[in-house]
């Protein structure tokens, strides 16, 4: 089987990530009409719906995953967590003042920072996030989670090492071609062609064929992998 490896950016050195929401339950959300006796010019006001069991299940490494559309309200938002079940009045209690809303902020050091409603698409463009239980409050994430990108290692590892010189690589202190030591020569009198073959060797790759391109002066390889 071809090998593969972590992706990574040969011309930065950044490493190519993703974002996605791979098996995550979205738990439904709506918001409310300002309800009676609330301060409806500071805060908007908003439900999601919560299995019955779910505070006993709740960890911060799941937290609670939402979808919120873009929306323009310069308030904060408060939430309460509705149990789904035989009630429709039966509500998650927040432990700091015994009542059912929680304010969204996001976490600091310092303590929790407002954030509105109309500025959460900085967070998550898409609008999903993910809201974390603390004393009082929900914090506010991202709802995607960053990975690395996997893929198939040939072509990356043939300009890793063509780049690479001797001392670049610190576990491999002695690993790489140093193509660009061997720029303006040629194939014969330069000895590239023996450092070539040294290398790709060494990596478990064979070169098959090996050429400058004459308009771009780019060393060009076919290679292939000796167990691929």
């Amino acid at each position: 089987m071809p090998r593969q490896d972590i992706a990574i950016d040969i011309n930065y050195g950044e490493l190519e990530t993703t974002d996605n929401l791979p098996g995550k339950a979205i738990y439904p959300f709506m918001l409310l009409e300002t309800p009676t006796g609330l301060d409806g010019e500071h805060y908007a006001y908003g439900e999601i719906l919560v299995p019955e069991g779910f505070e006993r299940r709740y960890t911060d490494q799941t937290g609670l995953h939402i979808h919120i559309p873009y929306t323009p309200l310069y308030k904060e938002l408060r939430l309460r967590l509705r149990i789904d079940g035989n009630r429709d009045d039966e509500f998650l209690s927040n432990r700091t003042d015994r009542g059912v809303w929680f304010t969204v902020a996001l976490a600091s050091y310092e303590g929790p920072l407002p954030v509105f409603l109309s500025a959460y698409r900085k967070v998550n463009a898409a609008g999903y996030y993910n809201l974390l239980l603390q004393d009082g409050y929900l914090a506010l994430y991202s709802g995607e989670e960053t990975d690395a990108t996997l893929r198939p290692a040939l072509t990356q590892n043939e300009r890793l090492l063509l780049k690479a010189s001797a001392g670049n690589l610190y576990q491999h202190p002695m690993t790489g071609v140093g193509l660009i030591d061997f720029l303006h020569g040629n194939f014969e009198n330069t000895g590239l062609a023996a450092r070539l073959q040294q290398e790709f060797e060494s990596d478990k790759m064979v070169i098959h064929n090996a050429y400058m391109d004459s308009l771009s002066g780019e060393l060009l390889l076919e290679i292939t992998e000796k167990n691929g």
